[in-house]
């Protein structure tokens, strides 16, 4: 019997593990079709969020499958919903995706998420440390960390000690979550406008504190699940 018109009859080379598959696209092929695809968005005036997100996508769904991980979009968590969610394959998340565009500031976005994310978190237990002869006050001006990384001064009549030394190996970047914690929360005025960004609340005095105290649980909890993973999906 011949094939139909039109038809092209296609042919796989067995081998001992079945027919043949294609070729896994290399990263840098990957990355190249992501910048392509901005390009072609920038080309229509396209930059905002989702837009510019679904190429990103397809580029982390790709990426992760590499280390045999999944992409789970908009995967709702204990009231927060990221934009994406990367799981590994004993079903432990291993990261979070959040798109913003150019417009968003980063830093304010990401302060939503953490106190969104910490608000019902038990904190770890700091030793509270009062100065003596100084009125004990929550508020927060700007805090600094000692340079062995275990006490942190929140201001000049409190400081926080027995910060464990997990805390240090969760990091958000280049810098431990608890340092990011530090430079995002503190009274700052923009030269430009004036304008003065307070973090402090009038309402919840201890509201920072508390944040301390929670930033440095998630973080030693979290060191301790992947110290705990075995060697394949560490």
């Amino acid at each position: 019997m011949e094939p139909m018109a039109g038809k092209r009859l296609l042919k796989t080379k067995a081998t001992r593990g079945g027919p043949r598959m294609a070729k896994q696209t290399t990263l840098g092929a990957q990355i190249d079709a992501y910048y392509s695809a901005l390009d072609e968005l920038a080309k229509q005036y396209a930059a905002h969020e989702g837009a510019v997100s679904v190429a990103f996508q397809t580029l982390l769904a790709e990426t992760a499958r590499r280390h045999h991980w999944t992409l789970i979009p908009q995967l709702s968590a204990k009231g927060i919903r990221p934009d994406g969610t990367l799981k590994d394959p004993m079903g432990l998340v291993r990261g979070h995706w959040e798109a913003k565009d150019t417009d968003d500031h980063l830093d304010a976005e990401i302060c939503k998420k953490i106190q969104k994310g910490y608000e019902t978190l038990e904190p770890w237990p700091l030793e509270w440390i009062e100065t003596p002869g100084v009125p004990l006050s929550y508020r927060v001006e700007k805090m600094k960390l000692s340079k062995d990384k275990t006490t942190l001064v929140v201001n000049p009549s409190l400081t926080l000690a027995g910060i464990p030394p997990e805390t240090r190996e969760y990091r958000l970047g280049n810098r431990s979550a608890l340092e990011w914690v530090i430079d995002q929360y503190q009274v700052s005025e923009d030269k430009r406008s004036g304008i003065k960004s307070d973090p402090n609340r009038e309402d919840d005095e201890q509201y920072i504190v508390r944040l301390v105290g929670q930033v440095v649980r998630v973080s030693v909890e979290t060191v301790k699940i992947v110290k705990g993973l075995p060697d394949a999906f560490a």
